[in-house]
């Protein structure tokens, strides 16, 4: 019994990580696409491990074409260790996450990054569905021993 409640232990501790991760692998960026109006210069990146290390968790500053800086973090390698030392071309779009906000205005790459809804919606339901219908046929019928 104790095997069965450790490995259904493991198995929720990974869906759950999948279910977090997934929508910052597919998520695409809010806001990309567009005329470039200012450029993302003094970056600095590193793996973030809350997506498996498969992405890069980057800092830089903005400078728009009207001379403003704007600190810039992106956990979704909109920005790469390949883009250090460079001026990457940044735009700035209006982004509304639901229709009861006013949008708001985010930097983001001016390469087009579109999000893998499906991708995104099996991580957050797909994976968690499987991990329960294994934790209810690891539990079916089975009888403690006394």
């Amino acid at each position: 019994m104790t095997k069965r409640i450790t490995l259904a232990v493991v198995l929720w501790i990974v869906a759950l990580y999948i279910a977090q991760a997934g929508p910052q692998l597919f998520g695409g960026e809010a806001g990309s696409g567009g005329e470039p109006k200012g450029y993302a210069e003094n970056i600095s990146c590193s793996r973030n491990w809350w997506a498996f290390g498969a992405l890069w968790h980057c800092n830089a500053t903005i400078v728009s074409n009207d001379g403003e800086r704007v600190p810039y973090s992106s956990k979704n390698s909109s920005l790469t260790p390949a883009d250090v030392g460079t001026r990457v071309p940044m735009t700035n779009n209006r982004v509304s996450f639901s229709r009861s906000y006013q949008p708001s205005v985010e930097w983001a790459s001016v390469e087009r990054r579109e999000p893998r809804k499906g991708l995104v919606v099996l991580c957050l339901m797909g994976v968690p569905a499987v991990a329960l219908f294994i934790t209810f046929r690891m539990f079916r019928d089975k009888k403690p021993v006394a």
